[in-house]
C-alpha cells in the first residue's frame, strides 16, 4: 500500500540531487533538535531550571505516559515503570505515523510548521487519581511530537507532579521543557531525564539513578 508520503518518481538525471536532498533532510532534522547540544558521549542530563526534588508519597498513584515511534522511548518508559510501579500507558495517534524514516521526518516537520494537533485515541478515565506523571517522548524537530500537544491541551494537570523524559539524537530536550511548562502551567515540573537514542538499551542504571535522585 502506498503511504501519503511516498516519494514521487525521480526524473532522469536528478537522482544524485535527490539523494543529497534526503541526506540534508536527515541532517536538518537532527540539527534542529540540538539547541544546547550535549557534549559528545553524554548519556543523561538533568534540566536544573526545574529542580524540585520530591519524595514519592506512599500509596500515591503514578502513571508513566509515553509516545514512541521507534521504540526507544518505550524502552525508557518500561525501565521507569519497573522501578516505580503504577500504570504505564502509550499515547497512540489515531493515524499511525509511517514506518519509513524520511516519511516520518517530513510529516513531523509539516505538523510542527502547521501547529497541528493530531487526534489521539488514548483514554485515561483514572487520570484524576494520578498524583505523579512520568511523561516521555522523542525529540522531534526540537520539541515534543505534536500528539503530545494534543493530549496536554485536552487535560488539566493542575496540582500534579510531572517528571519528563525524552530520547534524542543529540539535541537533548531542545525547547520541549519550555513547551511543557507552557502547556501545564499549574503542574509541578521536576528535573528531566534525556537519553541518547543509541544508548537506550544500556540506560537502565541511569534511569534508576535519576529516579532515586527524585526520591522514587
Amino acid at each position: 500500500m502506498k503511504t501519503l508520503f511516498a516519494r514521487a518518481a525521480t526524473p532522469a538525471g536528478t537522482k544524485k540531487d535527490d539523494a543529497t536532498a534526503r541526506r540534508l533532510s536527515r541532517r536538518d532534522f537532527l540539527q534542529r533538535a540540538v539547541p544546547g547540544m550535549l557534549a559528545a558521549g553524554a548519556l543523561v542530563a538533568a534540566f536544573p531550571a526545574f529542580s524540585l526534588p520530591v519524595a514519592a508519597s506512599e500509596g500515591a498513584a503514578m502513571l508513566t505516559l509515553y509516545f514512541s515511534h521507534s521504540g526507544n522511548t518505550r524502552t525508557i518508559a518500561t525501565f521507569i515503570h519497573e522501578h516505580t510501579g503504577g500504570d504505564m500507558v502509550e499515547l497512540v495517534p489515531a493515524a499511525p505515523y509511517p514506518a519509513d524514516y524520511d516519511a516520518v521526518v517530513e510529516q513531523a516537520r509539516q505538523e510542527l510548521r502547521n501547529n497541528a494537533r493530531p487526534r489521539v485515541t488514548t483514554e485515561l478515565p483514572r487520570l484524576a487519581e494520578y498524583q505523579t506523571l512520568f511523561i516521555g517522548f522523542p525529540n522531534w524537530w526540537g520539541t515534543m511530537p505534536m500528539p503530545l500537544f494534543t493530549w496536554l491541551e485536552q487535560h488539566d494537570l493542575a496540582g500534579k507532579t510531572i517528571a519528563p523524559f525524552c530520547t534524542h539524537g543529540g539535541g537533548g530536550f531542545g525547547r520541549s521543557l519550555r513547551d511543557l511548562r507552557r502547556l501545564c502551567p499549574r503542574a509541578r515540573l521536576l528535573d528531566g531525564l534525556e537519553i541518547r537514542g543509541g544508548r537506550v538499551a544500556e540506560a537502565r542504571p541511569a534511569v534508576e539513578a535519576w529516579l532515586r535522585q527524585l526520591g522514587f
